[in-house]
């Protein structure tokens, strides 16, 4: 009977008994999130000529931004319904602005770098909220992308 309490014992610890875990790189988050509007704002004459052109003003829409660190790879952007964007994307050096697309904010939008091979989802819940998203690429960080939720629109010249 004591043999039995033993083993018993035993099995039920090295059950417990955890191994240790291992980061790789799969393991690292895509991208880190954050939501600004504490940053200085562009005109509300640019805001209106941006929206216009890019026929966003409407509250089913948001502005996706690509910002720093793009150098030149193929990016696709793209929701359940059609391609939104397909393109070689170049930052500028002086404003930081890479392109500006809109997106369909009633379903996901899934932005895809050709280069790193890494998707990051622009989630409905955070595109409904807000009209501007910018992409930035996180060279350094331990995420491939940092998206920044906002209700302002950034300067772009």
């Amino acid at each position: 009977m004591k043999k039995l309490f033993f083993i018993l014992l035993a099995s039920s610890l090295l059950v417990m008994c955890k191994s240790a875990s291992t980061k790789t790189a799969a393991d690292k988050p895509v991208a880190e999130v954050q939501y600004k509007d504490d940053f200085k704002s562009a005109d509300a004459a640019e805001k209106k000529a941006l929206l216009s052109k890019l026929k966003a003003t409407g509250k089913g829409y948001s502005v996706l931004i690509f910002t720093k660190n793009f150098i030149g790879e193929k990016v696709v952007a793209s929701n359940a319904k059609k391609t939104l964007y397909s393109g070689y994307v170049i930052s500028d050096p002086k404003t930081g602005i890479a392109e500006k697309i809109r997106i369909d904010n009633s379903v996901d939008t899934k932005v895809y770098d050709t280069r790193t091979k890494k998707e990051v989802v622009i989630d409905v819940k955070n595109a409904q909220k807000y009209k501007f998203i910018y992409l930035m690429k996180n060279n350094e960080g331990d995420s491939a992308f940092l998206v920044t939720y906002s209700n302002t629109l950034r300067p772009l010249e």
